[in-house]
């Protein structure tokens, strides 16, 4: 186990070169580092977009009549991040079909132009890929930080073709994320240089890009922590985040800094839910959730302790009980 404050000090070249490994063993399916999955796929979102399609993800039955959960990851991660929850929900749940999303700019996907990456447009490729997918039964909805107000949005703009049984809501933000944690960091100096990477580096000159995201990956990945973690998990999250690419800060950046999703509250007020914030969050810090919850008092509220912003893995067990509990109830 590794405190978070040490894993700085193991950035040696060697300790660079394991975390390059460990991207490198990303999508391998095997579910050492990340998930282990039965199909993929890609969806089209908008035959008139740059980048028009989405990478998807499957576990588990294909019969649309089953329950589906549907899992929308974070900021500058992947769907990978749910590789703990897929497992341990197969394991108990094994009629349950399983669907994760790498949201445009992400995991998978190409690199998208920044102007093309807000909220409602990653709500809009995942209604997509659940409408390819045919999802015709229950659908319990996770999402987690980015994938919180996103999935909020999709079950708002979406209510009328899915049927929505539940949903676990993660780090997530109905109101504009605050200037604090990761939005700070972002409007600081390391957002001053991944603009500048993003505007002035050539496509050609990846290796000057390179260099940046290998800079800033294990800094923003020990930001979450709070608890002593894993070497594998810290790598392996600092893994997806170096796979994000430059223009996709400078993308959801600006739209999570004013979206709001406070009209949520119509949808949620008709299905169950959990509502789950580590007491150490402060990127989508406990009044955010609390805020949340005000729209949503029919779900049940968790705060997560010594948990920051990343409770699929750094409190994998409580996100699980909750999917399992809102399936055992659909």
């Amino acid at each position: 186990m590794l405190h978070p404050l040490a894993y700085l000090r193991t950035l040696t070249p060697a300790a660079r070169r394991n975390l390059l490994d460990t991207r490198a063993k990303l999508h391998d399916a095997d579910g050492t580092y990340g998930l282990s999955y039965e199909r993929s796929g890609t969806t089209l979102i908008d035959a008139t977009a740059h980048h028009p399609r989405v990478h998807w993800y499957e576990v588990g039955p294909t019969d649309p009549a089953v329950p589906t959960v549907i899992y929308v990851h974070g900021f500058n991660i992947s769907a990978e991040t749910f590789y703990m929850q897929v497992r341990d929900v197969r394991e108990q749940c094994p009629e349950v079909r399983q669907l994760l999303v790498d949201l445009p700019g992400h995991g998978q996907n190409a690199t998208a132009a920044p102007a093309t990456l807000t909220i409602d447009h990653a709500a809009d490729a995942c209604a997509a890929v659940l409408r390819e997918r045919g999802a015709t039964g229950p659908v319990i909805v996770v999402g987690h930080s980015l994938g919180g107000p996103v999935s909020l949005s999709m079950m708002r703009r979406y209510a009328d073709e899915f049927t929505w049984a539940g949903s676990v809501q993660v780090s997530s933000a109905v109101e504009p994320f605050t200037m604090q944690g990761l939005p700070q960091v972002l409007a600081g100096p390391i957002g001053g240089v991944l603009e500048k990477a993003v505007r002035y580096t050539p496509r050609f000159a990846e290796g000057v890009r390179e260099i940046v995201t290998d800079t800033i990956s294990p800094i923003l990945a020990l930001a979450f922590y709070f608890r002593p973690m894993p070497y594998d998990i810290v790598d392996f999250h600092a893994a997806m985040i170096r796979e994000t690419p430059l223009e996709t800060y400078a993308g959801y950046f600006q739209d999570l800094l004013s979206h709001s999703e406070l009209q949520a509250g119509i949808v949620l007020s008709e299905i169950p839910g959990y509502i789950l914030v580590g007491d150490r969050d402060d990127v989508t810090p406990v009044t955010q959730s609390e805020k949340l919850h005000e729209i949503w008092p029919r779900a049940y509220m968790q705060v997560l302790p010594d948990s920051g912003h990343m409770p699929p893995l750094d409190a994998p067990g409580a996100v699980t009980t909750a999917i399992v509990r809102l399936i055992q109830g659909a």
